[in-house]
């Protein structure tokens, strides 16, 4: 999978990580934390391997938190999605 962001194409693995940030910041859910599988489900066309790579390259940068199962996004995250910094 490819897409263009600004005239350069992006890598599959930040496809990945870009679906998934949208994803947990999302506001239209009463919780915050996301269950893996549920996660997959939203994200459907991206393979579960891509998807868990890119969820644990986003734990090491601080975006996300894992904790068995459960993913959701960091204070930070957070924070720039409020002031507009996190965009489509």
């Amino acid at each position: 999978m490819r897409s263009e962001r600004n005239g350069c194409e992006l890598k599959d693995d930040e496809i990945a990580e870009r679906a998934i940030v949208l994803q947990v910041l999302r506001d239209d859910r009463d919780d915050e934390r996301w269950v893996r599988v549920e996660l997959e489900g939203e994200i459907y066309d991206i393979e579960p391997l891509a998807i868990s790579e890119a969820l644990e390259r986003l734990r090491e940068a601080g975006v996300v938190h894992l904790s068995g199962e459960l993913v959701w996004a960091s204070r930070c995250a957070r924070h720039l999605d409020a002031l507009g910094m996190v965009s489509i």
